[in-house]
């Protein structure tokens, strides 16, 4: 929120120096519904500047359904002055703080087509960004939303992908980079628990795929380590002893500290209370580093295998 109300701020003062040469603004009384402002009166034959004024008033005061109406009215009435594309703009913001992050998100590609010069551009792909992501986040109660449908984060992450690789010195670019990274984990962890669902059934080729896969599309993530085990254990139940091995010798060289903690790394990603701080997984092992006794992984991970 501190971002858009930055992005609110920014653009303010703008208005005011845009709009000086409109000195006459013709009330041409487009409005077949009440309007009024947050004190209760009509706002009928405002021009643009009251109505702006009013839905940025509701906005900036948590109303955001009040305030839609009002920046709708100003770009249908007024669409050549300064307010309408700004009013266009708030408007995106006001779906998203409505919670409507569907409209959020077309009204962000409206935008983009509309303006793409726009100086603030790189906070309208940003915002849409934020209601792809928040689309994922809206699921039925108790359920998770990784597990049913990632297609919202995966246009997320472009989303912000394209903010920090088109506007990498913008305000929104640092946290852009946070949910990239956010994302690229969830997506990973998605197709680790495919794999984890054949691997348990004993659809070891499909295990083995999915599991490539993760290696593969998500270098980096930290479901990474767990896909080579899973290779491993599969190549060596289809009788692939050399792809078996090649995976372990990846996983024990990419990922020492990962065979060396296995257990507690788990415990601390299932958010239960650390036993110790974890080194980083891909780091060189610490003489006399605590070991978890989990060294054989294909063998433990073929028994789990075979008892689901």
């Amino acid at each position: 929120m501190r971002h858009i109300v930055l992005a609110l701020g920014i653009t303010a003062a703008l208005l005011v120096t845009g709009c000086a040469s409109d000195k006459s603004i013709e009330d041409t009384g487009y409005s077949k519904t009440p309007l009024v402002n947050r004190k209760g009166e009509k706002l009928k034959s405002a021009d643009a500047a009251r109505l702006y004024d009013s839905a940025r008033d509701f906005l900036m005061h948590g109303q955001p359904e009040q305030a839609l109406p009002l920046y709708s009215e100003v770009t249908a009435r007024f669409p050549f002055t300064p307010y309408a594309p700004q009013s266009e703009l708030e408007s995106i913001t006001a779906h998203y703080e409505a919670e409507d992050y569907d409209q959020a998100t077309d009204a962000a590609d409206r935008f983009i087509k509309q303006h793409p010069r726009n100086q603030h551009i790189d906070y309208v792909y940003y915002m849409r960004g934020v209601s792809n992501y928040a689309q994922n986040q809206q699921s039925l109660i108790s359920a998770n939303p990784d597990r049913r449908n990632v297609e919202y984060l995966k246009q997320s992450f472009n989303d912000f992908s394209l903010l920090v690789n088109n506007y990498p010195d913008s305000v929104y670019a640092k946290d852009a980079q946070l949910h990239m990274i956010d994302i690229r984990n969830r997506v990973a962890h998605f197709d680790l628990d495919i794999a984890e669902y054949y691997l348990k059934r004993h659809a070891y080729v499909a295990a083995a795929r999915r599991a490539e896969q993760v290696v593969e599309d998500y270098q980096g993530s930290n479901a990474v380590p767990r896909a080579l085990e899973i290779m491993e254990v599969s190549y060596a139940k289809l009788n692939q002893p050399d792809l078996a091995e090649d995976s372990r010798a990846i996983l024990q060289a990419s990922y020492p500290n990962y065979l060396l903690h296995r257990d507690e790394f788990y415990r601390q990603q299932a958010g239960e209370t650390p036993d110790y701080e974890l080194p980083a997984m891909d780091s060189t092992p610490a003489s006399g580093a605590p070991i978890d006794g989990t060294n054989d992984t294909a063998t433990g991970d073929a028994d789990r295998a075979n008892a689901g």
